[in-house]
């Protein structure tokens, strides 16, 4: 009888399960960048005037938000973990540092914005992006290595909210809804970030301990 390893087939399907979301999620992001981030460049845009009252705001909270939604993709390369320790714990600590501006001027951005629907939305999004990035950082800091990589994917979908919010809005279906499509969407998608990556955690638990690997008897 032959031996079966299945956990050479899962860690492969993993694999290309996981860099077709981060493509899917980078066509996300430039879809985003060329449909609405870049009227941020013309002063007589609609989103150039909602934001003109606040834009030291808005350039600290967009800068640091967009270095830490780039920078986390970095933290979830194997690759750069085994080859290059030293600039994943730099780029990690910049990722850190990124958090804790960017999260708690979302909310000062929400208050001072006419929609007062998003504040809470925002104060929660914040929230939980600080409380599961310290939690990463302390897991780290005390050796508990596979604690932090799971807290670490319960950190990022947070920033991705940014992007997948935008996209989903972007729907004409949505769109036409107004702000109660706004307020319905930012929710489900703060409640996704939530709940999702302890799914996907609690899973890759539950096939790690299910791959038995054959042991080849005698006929």
């Amino acid at each position: 009888m032959a031996t079966v390893i299945p956990g050479s087939v899962t860690r492969r399907n993993s694999f290309q399960a996981k860099h077709a979301m981060w493509v899917v999620f980078g066509l996300m992001t430039v879809f985003v960048l060329l449909t609405r981030d870049r009227t941020l460049l013309d002063s007589h845009s609609f989103m150039r005037q909602r934001y003109a009252a606040i834009p030291w705001l808005m350039f600290a909270h967009g800068i640091s938000g967009a270095l830490a939604l780039l920078l986390g993709l970095f933290q979830f390369s194997s690759r750069l973990r085994q080859r290059h320790l030293q600039l994943h714990r730099v780029l990690g600590r910049i990722y850190v540092g990124c958090v804790a501006i960017s999260a708690p001027v979302a909310v000062a951005v929400a208050l001072s914005l006419p929609i007062m629907t998003l504040a809470m939305a925002s104060t929660i999004q914040a929230v939980g992006w600080v409380a599961t990035t310290a939690t990463a950082l302390y897991c780290v800091r005390t050796g508990k290595i596979q604690q932090h990589r799971e807290w670490m994917m319960r950190s990022y979908p947070f920033a991705m909210v940014f992007v997948v919010v935008r996209v989903i809005l972007a729907i004409p279906a949505i769109a036409r809804m107004g702000e109660v499509g706004l307020a319905t969407v930012v929710w489900s998608v703060i409640a996704t970030a939530c709940f999702l990556p302890s799914f996907v955690i609690a899973w890759q638990a539950l096939a790690a301990s299910r791959r038995v690997v054959k042991v080849p008897t005698a006929a």
